[in-house]
């Protein structure tokens, strides 16, 4: 198989567990894109991207262990030790798909699809409760990361600080950040665990994404918001349909559709 072929067989899996279940998922970022303006792919982009709200995420999550079974592997904080992004990816074994910055990291590095983790967000992010909650995720995300890409003395104090207060107990610390307004009347919906420095840009309204639309994606059907067309325009402008080849927001990622990360990997250190 391509890559291509693999990060479809993937987002096809996800889709089918989400639609047994009774769970909520819609492409997001430049796939709903390319399922809006090329009904498939966008010819430059190197990945798929989904999004769920918080409350159906979990219950994905829980079921890792008896729906992402090999060769699928349900990739997060909670299901995979020494992996501290804010969001899931779901990964395919036997495969490579290695970030610049993730060479020799001990997760799983298999092609991916991404799975972002939205949550409720105040109306106002000028409020003193949101901006308290920003410090202490930005505490306790700069720590984690500094003992797990950081270099030299940085990384051995960051690991010492990690080793003391505790890996788990950090990033949940992190993640509550966030969900606090979760249940709440806000109407206004982001990804800070994946980026809080981009949350009022790409806020959208919750009602966006009251009803589902099928819209067709290569040769298979993926759910979007009914609301797709203000989601793309709050994304990226309002001439979203016209054509814009645009850098990877990876880097340049190392993909392998015949090799597993680990036989990429020794390659690469020889």
């Amino acid at each position: 198989m391509t890559v291509k072929e693999i990060q479809l067989k993937i987002a096809t899996h996800v889709l089918d567990v989400c639609r047994r279940h009774g769970l909520k998922v819609w492409a997001d970022w430049g796939t709903l894109l390319g399922a809006v303006r090329e009904k498939g792919m966008i010819p430059w982009d190197d990945d798929i991207d989904l999004m769920m709200i918080r409350e159906d995420y979990e219950k994905l999550i829980r079921l890792a262990d008896t729906e992402f079974q090999h060769p699928f592997f349900l990739q997060s904080f909670h299901t995979e030790k020494n992996y501290y992004r804010g969001h899931a990816q779901v990964r395919y074994d036997g495969t490579a798909a290695i970030l610049p910055d993730d060479i020799g990291m001990p997760f799983h590095q298999g092609i991916f699809v991404d799975v972002f983790v939205y949550d409720h967000i105040p109306d106002s992010l000028d409020c003193a409760a949101w901006k308290q909650s920003l410090r202490k995720a930005r505490m306790a995300q700069k720590c984690l990361l500094t003992a797990q890409y950081g270099k030299g003395a940085k990384r051995l104090i960051a690991k010492a600080v990690c080793g003391v207060i505790g890996y788990k107990r950090l990033y949940r610390l992190y993640e509550r950040q966030f969900t606090k307004w979760n249940g709440s009347e806000t109407k206004r919906i982001s990804c800070p665990t994946y980026d809080w420095r981009q949350v009022e840009r790409e806020a959208k309204e919750r009602s966006w994404y009251e009803e589902t639309v099928m819209l067709p994606f290569e040769d298979m059907e993926i759910p979007a918001p009914a609301g797709y067309d203000k989601v793309l325009t709050t994304l990226y402008g309002a001439d979203y349909m016209t054509p814009r080849q645009a850098a990877s927001g990876h880097g340049r990622v190392i993909l392998d559709a015949g090799r597993d990360y680990k036989e990429v990997l020794r390659t690469m250190k020889k």
